[in-house]
């Protein structure tokens, strides 16, 4: 996939990275009670990060990776969320104790639930192209047209991606888009249009994600809700156009 410059990050991007910094500050903890330390010593705080170092190089790594919406991403959060799991369940075979136990199970189901906030934001379509400037052959092998204008300006492409809260375009001509901006699309001989946000575009300016206001329906024109149940009815998937 295109690696995007994400103009508009999710504010779960910014509780993630921080739930990183708290689980290694959860193993740090557990780790003093375990050994009756006081963990606002500067020289336990010191051992930690000796301890630790490979843990916290890899919560860091993580929170980068995410913070810039890499494709790997969530594969490091399970794995930073596994190293830290382990070493604390590490800990318990060699002293058992019910507090950490405790603390345990509530890091495990934050853990998962996070993930699945993650997981469904960075499978949206307004971050993921669904194509490659890698590919052997024309990206978008069916296409359905559409056109994206604003105040002053009008730019063709091809929707390459969506889903019921936004979708991504590879345009025609390469260019930067403003934050708001109008689409249109063109499928099934009718005309959709949709008021959205530009949250995400390629490096080179040639696709873009968008994120669609919710807007109530208008008997007078078709909006994006009416061409996602069109498409859903012919069971008309993004990967079809690949």
């Amino acid at each position: 996939m295109e690696q995007l410059k994400v103009k508009k990050k999710d504010t779960i991007i910014l509780n993630v990275i921080i739930y990183l910094f708290l689980s290694f500050f959860f193993l740090y903890i557990q780790h003093a009670y375990r050994h009756h330390i006081s963990p606002f010593s500067f020289v336990y705080l010191r051992k930690g990060l000796e301890l630790f170092w490979y843990v916290a190089l890899t919560l860091i790594v993580s929170g980068w990776m995410i913070w810039k919406h890499h494709r790997f991403s969530i594969m490091m959060y399970r794995l930073s969320m596994f190293i830290v799991g382990f070493k604390v369940i590490e800990g318990l075979f060699i002293e058992f104790n019910k507090i950490i136990v405790i603390a345990m199970f509530f890091f495990v189901t934050f853990s998962y639930f996070l993930y699945q906030l993650l997981n469904y934001y960075l499978s949206l379509a307004s971050i993921n192209p669904n194509y490659s400037k890698d590919d052997l052959f024309e990206p978008l092998l069916k296409k359905i047209s559409c056109t994206v204008s604003g105040e002053g300006f009008s730019a063709q492409g091809h929707l390459s991606n969506w889903d019921s809260e936004g979708c991504f375009i590879k345009l025609d001509t390469p260019q930067e888009l403003p934050q708001f901006v109008k689409v249109q699309v063109f499928f099934a001989d009718r005309e959709f249009f949709q008021d959205g946000e530009v949250v995400a575009s390629t490096l080179d300016f040639n696709g873009v994600g968008i994120k669609f206001e919710r807007t109530v329906k208008d008997l007078s024109v078709f909006n994006w809700s009416e061409f996602m149940q069109i498409v859903q009815e012919l069971g008309f998937q993004p990967e079809r156009l690949r």
